[in-house]
């Protein structure tokens, strides 16, 4: 679990809750659900991004996270 790590002294337990929703989501979505994908710390950094930026709806925070990597894999296609 990414954002339910008990010493983290940076969010609650439910910002954590919540962040962890939004990324299971956002990761069963884009097919990087199963671990050590390479992608998933990618994932997590725009998760709590949207998160920072004040965003509290997990199904809002996962959709934004999934179009930032959809956007970042395009970029890293082109020559």
């Amino acid at each position: 679990m990414i954002f339910l790590d008990e010493d983290n002294p940076n969010y609650s337990r439910s910002d954590g809750e919540l962040m962890q929703r939004a990324f299971d989501m956002a990761a069963e979505e884009l097919g990087i659900a199963q671990p050590g994908c390479s992608e998933q710390a990618t994932l997590a950094r725009f998760v709590r991004a949207a998160y920072i930026i004040g965003n509290r709806d997990v199904q809002s925070i996962a959709k934004f996270s999934i179009e930032a990597v959809l956007l970042r894999r395009r970029a890293q296609n082109k020559p």
